[in-house]
């Protein structure tokens, strides 16, 4: 699979969610043996949403993630951790977009004639070489 570089600067929002993947066994008495599932148990999220995006920067955010929706790796530099190259995957193989108002008076319209968009992702840290 493909690197897909994605600029992260166009964040608006960020919310991070850290979870284990671990191996239960339980038994009839309620005691539970637990322990790490693989080297790379520890599993990052980030749900993002996007400021609002004219047409231009729309039409590339757009561009990849649909590029990481069919099994791209997306490529970020997050400037809030460190500044250090990590890849992504989109949770779910999907993104939503949704259409603000624009400037003028017309709704969802900016003053080029397109709308606005944000876009709001969940990213899964992936582990690939």
């Amino acid at each position: 699979m493909a690197d897909v570089n994605l600029s992260i600067d166009l964040i608006s929002n960020v919310s991070e969610k850290l979870t284990h993947r671990v191996r239960k066994f339980g038994f009839g008495d309620g005691y539970e043996q637990v322990a790490v599932d693989g080297v790379n148990s520890r599993i990052t999220q980030y749900e993002i949403t996007t400021r609002p995006l004219e047409s231009t920067n729309a039409v590339v955010m757009q561009t990849a993630l649909d590029k990481a929706a069919v099994g791209d790796f997306l490529l970020i530099k997050l400037k809030p951790f460190n500044y250090t190259d990590r890849r992504y995957r989109l949770a779910n193989n999907g993104y939503t977009r949704s259409f603000l108002k624009g400037p003028s008076d017309n709704a969802f319209i900016t003053t080029d004639g397109s709308a606005y968009v944000v876009f709001q992702f969940t990213l899964v840290e992936a582990y690939a070489g």
